[in-house]
């Protein structure tokens, strides 16, 4: 039997992810229907190969009906240090935090 080389089949399926979720943020405008296809594929890869998809490429698309955001199909808001984001296609709203950047320790132990 042949050895699977799961490092490399991660960093394939990665590439693949990146590659689908870019050509999701191009077509999104042209073909709403096959930018959700591409998001939904690079989803279905992340899961099976359990790579972690960068935060900032999550937070393109809707969680549950995965339409890419459009400006014309979301809400945002800012409220008491949270972002939040609602799906004008399912409704569905998201709330991510706004974190104050932290000053590193060093810099605070020397005063």
């Amino acid at each position: 039997m042949l050895k699977r080389e799961k490092k490399l089949e991660r960093e394939i399926a990665e590439q693949r992810a990146r590659k689908l979720l870019k050509m999701a943020e191009e077509v999104k405008f042209e073909d709403y229907e096959l930018a959700r296809r591409y998001v939904e594929l690079a989803r279905k890869i992340a899961m099976k190969y359990r790579v972690k998809l960068p935060r900032e490429l999550k937070r393109r698309f809707c969680k549950k009906c995965l339409y890419p955001y459009r400006h014309d199909r979301m809400r945002v808001r800012v409220r008491k240090s949270r972002v939040i984001v609602t799906c004008l296609n399912c409704g569905y709203v998201r709330r991510f935090p706004i974190r104050p950047r932290s000053e590193p320790e060093s810099e605070s132990e020397q005063n």
